[in-house]
């Protein structure tokens, strides 16, 4: 194999992880920042039809609007200062991950929970979220 050949392979090989590790890190930062402006439309593109929604062990399966109502009267009243996503992990096929944030907010942390059922954070993917305290 000539050099040249080796060093354009490298190159696509590169800029082909580039943009998938990118393309992940937007949709993550999408959602984030939609939560973080407490912008519930930004937010729904992101959930399921139902999701599994529980703020500070008050657990329910709500419809996505009656979620983002939910979710919106909690950022109302703490207002995010910071995200930080602290941890995150997929499945072993990478059929679902999550992640785990601090928020800081006006009335102090929280923890952040998401579940989403595909590979990266896209449309239509976030199954479940928890608030609790941090």
């Amino acid at each position: 194999m000539s050099n040249a050949f080796y060093t354009l392979k490298l190159t696509f090989v590169s800029l082909f992880l580039l943009f998938v590790t990118s393309s992940n890190a937007q949709t993550e930062s999408g959602f984030f920042n939609a939560l973080k402006n407490n912008d519930a439309s930004g937010l729904q593109m992101y959930l399921q039809d139902q999701v599994d929604l529980c703020i500070i062990d008050n657990q329910q399966i709500l419809l996505k609007k009656v979620a983002l109502d939910k979710i919106s009267d909690f950022l109302s009243t703490n207002k995010i200062t910071n995200i930080e996503v602290m941890h995150k992990g997929a499945s072993k096929d990478k059929s679902s991950q999550y992640k785990v944030a601090k928020i800081t907010t006006s009335n102090g942390p929280f923890r952040f929970f998401v579940y989403s059922t595909s590979q990266e954070m896209g449309p239509k993917s976030v199954k479940e979220i928890r608030i609790d305290k941090f």
